[in-house]
């Protein structure tokens, strides 16, 4: 998209939440469709459910990206055209509040895992469909207790991709730090 098309106009902060959040809810939906128009195909082809792993994780990081890319974009213009202050915690703003409905179903899985909660982890893979894949590949029961507790630490690691991703592209984008001209021309 030119620069010509991103608005000046300084966003509402609860309005760049709720995209955010919308984000994570688009993601999710897609993923689902991908999942379950894959899933005896899935169980049946280890190779496949690593595509399908793949193809889930770039579409829920390629949305993240998009968001964060377009709202440093955003951000940028509105300090330089209008004189506006520069919010340095607007990244880690950004990155706890887009994935939040990831970060407490996580806190209720591992209260699951702890047994304080019932076994909850097929409605955590429902609405985190883009971890489904992922958690295939480990495991063929969808219980709790087929979870190992370095499967947790891989969940909760693929979970922190989210805000990873969100900090980094708005930090790059913001500071024009293009990485294609770094990897490939060493410039």
């Amino acid at each position: 998209m030119s620069e010509r098309f991103i608005s000046n106009k300084k966003e509402n902060f609860a309005e760049r939440c709720a995209k955010g959040i919308g984000y994570w809810f688009l993601g999710n939906f897609m993923c689902f469709f991908i999942c379950t128009a894959t899933a005896i195909i899935m169980r049946q082809l280890l190779i496949f459910r690593m595509f399908i792993a793949l193809c889930t994780l770039i579409i829920t990081m390629g949305l993240y990206f998009n968001w964060a890319h377009y709202a440093a974009k955003r951000d940028k213009n509105v300090v330089k055209f209008h004189n506006s202050e520069y919010d340095k915690y607007m990244p880690v703003k950004m990155a706890v509040t887009a994935p939040i409905f990831s970060y407490i179903m996580l806190i209720c899985l591992y209260l699951s895992k702890l047994n304080v909660l019932p076994d909850i982890f097929n409605y955590y893979l429902m609405l985190n469909m883009w971890l489904r894949p992922f958690v295939t590949m480990f495991t063929g029961n969808i219980t709790i207790t087929s979870v190992s507790w370095l499967g947790m630490a891989g969940i909760t690691l693929l979970v922190l991709i989210q805000p990873a991703t969100i900090v980094i592209t708005y930090v790059l984008t913001y500071n024009d730090v293009d990485i294609k001209k770094i990897v490939f021309y060493k410039k």
